[in-house]
């Protein structure tokens, strides 16, 4: 839009845009309603040329897209200095795997009854030579935008295996190993088959992995994920639901898919001694997954009140700082090795 003088033009001319997807349209007889995302770069602020201008104000379009459908961006300094960031950590993630920065590390799921290690919550780690630490919350989401996530995925999940394996063989009552799985891992083609054969060449018991996943992966179409956690559950996976009732439908997915535990996220957890509702969740969690034939794990647990108060309501396994930190496989090795060893 030429010869705006000003930003404050610029959204003014925005607003009018917005303001024209406020009522339906008609489309063949039929009223549609529909939104507008809008991203916005500013000459001569943003770049002189037409094709830098196009860039940036692309840039924010699909960030605003992430964030809030619907709304409008207007590029800046800020965005600027986050673009590069996630341009610079992207480079380095596609490097990060062949050259082992990328690992595992275990959390230890202990029973509340007997304080025995049961499983192992598997996850991924960071470290980059050049940035330091690099957080999950950050670099999962990069692997998950940029396709990465499926080399990412496939490493964790074969190292998981392997390492579990390691802890202890196939046999009665084995240490079990929870390993998280990204939602567009599920929509890749051929991910059950990989799965399957990265299962038969390590050599571990179907029956000891569990795919954990969190509701977020039901909300684009549950109807095509439905049928392929099903055909997981038939194969012998255990299926885990993350961040239980944090979402809006999970009582309709606990009725619907082949879930066989739940995991009470650590919110409810760090306030169940301080708050009646969240101990009123807690209890009704576990009390659900007794009725439907599920395990529950509780996360975050940090305390021995906590722990107390979660075995006198019967949850089944716990996991936390309590018990345990998260730990390199050696470390595992040492201290649950022989599953003799009861948490501290």
């Amino acid at each position: 839009m030429p010869l705006l003088k000003n930003s404050d033009e610029a959204r003014h001319k925005v607003e009018q845009i917005l303001g024209t997807f406020e009522k339906p349209f008609l489309l063949a007889g039929n009223q549609v309603q529909t939104s507008c995302s809008i991203g916005v770069s500013m000459y001569p602020d943003d770049g002189h040329s037409v094709e830098e201008l196009i860039s940036k104000a692309d840039i924010v379009l699909y960030r605003v897209k992430d964030q809030e459908k619907g709304n409008v961006l207007f590029y800046d300094a800020e965005i600027n200095q986050q673009v590069q960031h996630d341009f610079q950590l992207e480079n380095h993630l596609r490097q990060a795997l062949g050259s082992n920065e990328i690992g595992v590390v275990y959390q230890p799921q202990i029973d509340a009854e007997t304080q025995q290690i049961c499983a192992v919550e598997a996850l991924c780690r960071w470290n980059s030579d050049d940035l330091g630490f690099i957080s999950p919350l950050d670099f999962i989401p990069l692997a998950e935008r940029t396709g990465l996530i499926h080399q990412v995925g496939e490493f964790v999940f074969e190292t998981a295996c392997r390492d579990t394996l390691a802890l202890m063989p196939n046999g009665v009552n084995a240490i079990g190993v929870s390993i998280n799985i990204s939602p567009k891992q599920f929509s890749y083609p051929g991910f059950e088959d990989k799965v399957l054969s990265i299962v038969k060449r390590v050599g571990i018991d179907i029956e000891r992995i569990t795919l954990e996943i969190t509701e977020n992966i039901f909300i684009e179409d549950l109807h095509s994920i439905s049928p392929i956690l099903n055909r997981f559950r038939d194969h012998g996976f255990g299926i885990s639901l993350d961040d239980f009732c944090t979402g809006y439908s999970s009582l309709n997915y606990l009725n619907n898919l082949p879930i066989t535990e739940i995991k009470i996220d650590r919110s409810f957890v760090d306030k169940l001694l301080s708050n009646k509702q969240s101990d009123t969740l807690v209890k009704a969690i576990i009390a659900i997954g007794s009725s439907c034939h599920m395990k529950v794990v509780a996360e975050g647990v940090e305390t021995i009140e906590q722990h107390q108060k979660l075995k006198e309501y019967h949850c089944d396994l716990l996991q936390g700082y309590y018990f345990d930190k998260p730990l390199m496989i050696d470390d595992l090795v040492d201290r649950y090795g022989e599953k003799k060893t009861l948490a501290s």
